[in-house]
């Protein structure tokens, strides 16, 4: 497994562990350092700062401030369902640049045309509601020890779910025009390189 997405998966289960030792406000704590520490690494690896973690980062530190002051673990549980609702907004906004945020994030390595990238922003729009709909039930359903083993297991299900919906339709909706052309593009670079 990349040693990015291992650090990327840290913060759910150094809540799980967080909370069994001093209860959700320690494993909030734990979770954010969890997460600065992700961020850090992946700076001293890649030098790119990850936005999305540094905005988790800042939503968390926010709301475990809050639910210290308030005394009200509330603050923790909302983290998840307000992180979600951002996150749908960013890529239902982003659906509209040109190219599209997950174009400019995935373009690299996916080739779909413009009804495909569509589609693929409105999957992860949906992905994201059903996550922050998922952690308002199980909070306000049952009790805090169920939401928190939810917690700290949440984040690689529902990044299979991205994964797996991702690749369906890639696989479905491949741009094989725009791979055609990909493919003439290198082959004409190959020939244009001088040889020794």
């Amino acid at each position: 497994m990349d040693k990015r997405l291992v650090v990327e998966f840290l913060p759910g289960p150094a809540f799980v562990l967080g909370d069994a030792v001093g209860g959700m406000f320690v494993g909030a704590g734990v979770a954010a350092v969890a997460t600065g520490l992700a961020i850090v690494l992946r700076w001293r690896w890649d030098r790119t700062l990850p936005l999305m973690a540094i905005s988790v980062f800042g939503l968390t530190v926010a709301l475990l401030l809050l639910a210290l002051a308030f005394e009200d673990t509330t603050f923790v549980k909302l983290s998840a369902t307000i992180g979600s609702l951002a996150f749908a907004a960013i890529l239902a906004v982003g659906m509209g640049l040109q190219p599209s945020l997950l174009q400019r994030t995935l373009g690299y390595r996916i080739l779909l045309d413009d009804r495909g990238w569509r589609i693929l922003h409105l999957a992860w729009v949906a992905i994201a509601l059903g996550r922050a709909g998922a952690n308002e039930a199980v909070w306000r359903l049952t009790s805090d020890r169920t939401w928190v083993y939810y917690n700290g297991v949440a984040d690689f299900v529902w990044f299979g779910l991205i994964f797996g919906t991702t690749y369906w339709i890639a696989y479905t909706l491949w741009n094989d025009d725009a791979d055609t052309a990909l493919d003439a593009s290198n082959a004409r670079d190959q020939t244009d390189l001088p040889t020794g």
